[in-house]
């Protein structure tokens, strides 16, 4: 047990998930059986209502957060209850990009739910943190975001934007695979091995370079 950083009451150690066994989703949510302990990536600490993937380590003014009234009121839905409150405390912290996986990872549990509607405004919201990013591989997960949003205009624009770039072929790939995704008005979830085959072989990544296979050939695994 480690204890809460807000209030010091015990809490569980950091959810550690297991390695998944396919490819992700193209907005890189990871495949089984990773996918499924989404519940648990984010704890909430059963005394004063914090949330984050690790509560001994939260960001400083998180006590403020936790104690006001627009935080204590992020009852519904509960199955994104801890993710749409870590959004909040990384919203006040500063940290746009945390804020932004927050959200997407409450899109994801709206999507197991069922609930079309709060998955799309949540994207939207995912959307609007990460704007126009100079970062190619957010950028991509962007065109997956809008998309499935139903912003098929947006996701068409976003993706004419990166057409005018150099990309290397496995993003080329990509960008083009989702192209036609959205000239069908298709809002549905696609799997990263849709768009590239699989590498024969998992491709060795080694002091954060890149394999030549393309950067996104990391995400799959043999």
């Amino acid at each position: 047990m480690t204890a809460c950083a807000v209030c010091g009451a015990p809490v569980q150690p950091p959810f550690r998930a297991p390695a998944p066994d396919g490819a992700p989703d193209l907005d890189l949510r990871p495949g089984e059986p990773a996918r499924s302990t989404l519940p648990d990536w984010i704890a909430s600490c059963p005394k004063c209502g914090a949330a984050g993937p690790d509560l001994s380590k939260l960001p400083p003014g998180t006590e403020k957060v936790v104690q006001s009234p627009q935080y204590r009121s992020l009852l519904e839905p509960e199955w994104a209850r801890s993710h749409l409150r870590w959004a909040k405390i990384c919203e006040a912290a500063g940290d746009r990009r945390g804020q932004a996986e927050a959200m997407l990872q409450a899109a994801w549990a709206a999507d197991d739910s069922g609930d079309a509607v709060s998955a799309a405004a949540y994207r939207r919201q995912v959307a609007e943190l990460w704007g126009e990013s100079a970062d190619l591989e957010t950028a991509l997960r962007l065109l997956d975001v809008l998309r499935r949003a139903g912003e098929f205009e947006r996701a068409e624009a976003a993706a004419a934007r990166l057409a005018g770039q150099d990309l290397e072929e496995s993003a080329a790939v990509i960008l083009a695979y989702q192209r036609d995704r959205i000239a069908m008005r298709d809002a549905g979830r696609h799997l990263l091995s849709s768009a590239i085959r699989p590498p024969a072989r998992t491709p060795h990544v080694a002091h954060g370079k890149q394999a030549d296979a393309g950067f996104f050939s990391r995400f799959f695994k043999r």
